[in-house]
């Protein structure tokens, strides 16, 4: 099968690594496979394609001659079967592959990589309704919230119309794509998680090897993933657990904001250690927190467990029952309508603290969990789905 994979850029992103790993895996088994970016990008993941992928990257995000002739020429050079569009909310990509393969027999799979109702300005609305008090502000707002709503739902349902077939990331996912869609008849919706993008090598677990430690890896910023929750949960820890740390893997435009509320806080043990490749943190840690307000899959969450570190998330986002399964292979912070009550989540934390043995089992559990968000598993599913639906739909 020739498969093209089309992104927005070739900057770092969970999107884009993710792609990066499906990409080698598909030729690994025989495929030909290659890239199309839209935008260069600041920092480039080219590097993480093997040599057999060709990577083409334009510099022209619009619908323009230009741009649907340089797609064509791509399509029809490497002969594409099947164009895995990895941004499946924007109209303007699918409209220019549309156009590029007018006469073509190529397939389009679009994939949303998000809750389908929630995106970062969105969220944004969302943050400023919860701090205002003015009557017609607030009023504005809410003006604002419906337009950017109505306006993503009509982006969606013009992508899912002119896909083959359109994926998200959970099961849980299907209805609340329904429901913002306004969309009955699903006949090409499907369901496919991401795999795991990270190598754990030769990884043993070993319980005395872990360190009283909780980590956060993600982007440093405060509208989507609330790092601030997780040092407003560590000042309620921190005092009555003197040989606990903390430590923020990441970099993002908030980290002076998160670093001055650490020192207002008088946190002594908050370490900020920047972007790192994170794998000597997974090896080491014994939790990860992460509170985002929406998320689609956090490839974190598989990744952390499969080095037997105990996730515990916020429950603000339906996939979150696909990964952990409370009090088993992770702890799961209630939603209260939106509010996050961060003693109620360091509360639920001090249980695995104080417990070396509950946390060992929980780590085995996770570990084992881990294990249905492989690389070989995930590859199966794609190419049955593939199989199955492009073969029915000749």
């Amino acid at each position: 099968m020739n498969i093209l994979f089309l992104l927005k850029s070739l900057d770092i992103g969970g999107v884009e690594v993710v792609t990066s790993v499906l990409a080698n895996k598909f030729v690994k088994e025989g495929h030909n496979v290659c890239v199309y970016s839209f935008l260069v990008g600041e920092h480039s993941i080219a590097e993480r394609f093997c040599k057999q992928i060709k990577v083409y990257q334009q510099n022209n995000y619009s619908v323009c001659k230009e741009s649907i002739q340089a797609l064509r020429k791509i399509v029809t050079d490497n002969r594409v079967d099947v164009i895995i569009n990895q941004w499946g909310l924007p109209y303007i990509p699918i409209k220019v592959v549309k156009k590029a393969i007018e006469g073509l027999d190529v397939k389009i799979v679009s994939v949303y990589h998000s809750a389908p109702s929630s995106n970062g300005r969105i969220q944004e609305i969302n943050l400023a309704l919860s701090k205002c008090n003015n009557v017609l502000q607030k009023g504005m707002l809410c003006l604002k919230r419906k337009a950017f709503r109505f306006v993503t739902s009509a982006s969606m349902r013009y992508v899912y119309k002119n896909s083959h077939l359109y994926l998200v990331l959970s099961d849980n996912y299907v209805d609340e794509f329904k429901l913002f869609t306004h969309k009955k008849n699903l006949n090409h919706l499907m369901v496919q998680t991401n795999p795991i993008t990270i190598d754990i090598g030769g990884f043993r677990y070993e319980a005395h090897y872990k360190m009283k430690e909780i980590i956060y890896v993600g982007r440093l910023e405060v509208v989507v993933k609330r790092v601030d929750r997780v040092i407003d949960t560590w000042s309620h820890l921190e005092k009555d657990f003197p040989d606990w740390r903390l430590t923020i893997v990441g970099a993002g435009e908030d980290k002076s904001r998160l670093e001055k509320r650490v020192q207002e806080l008088n946190l002594q043990r908050v370490s900020f250690v920047g972007f790192q490749i994170p794998t000597e943190y997974y090896k080491r840690a014994s939790v990860l927190m992460l509170a985002s307000d929406f998320e689609g899959f956090p490839l974190v969450l598989p990744e952390c467990m499969s080095f037997g570190v105990i996730p515990a998330v916020y429950n603000s986002y339906a996939a979150v029952g696909d990964i952990i399964e409370d009090g088993k292979d992770g702890v799961v912070i209630p939603y209260h309508n939106g509010k996050f009550d961060a003693k109620e989540a360091a509360d639920l934390l001090s249980k695995l603290m104080r417990d070396e043995s509950l946390r060992e089992r929980m780590a085995q559990a996770a570990m084992e969990k881990s294990k249905k968000f492989s690389i070989d598993r995930i590859y199966r599913e794609w190419m049955e789905k593939l199989k199955r639906f492009f073969t029915s739909n000749n």
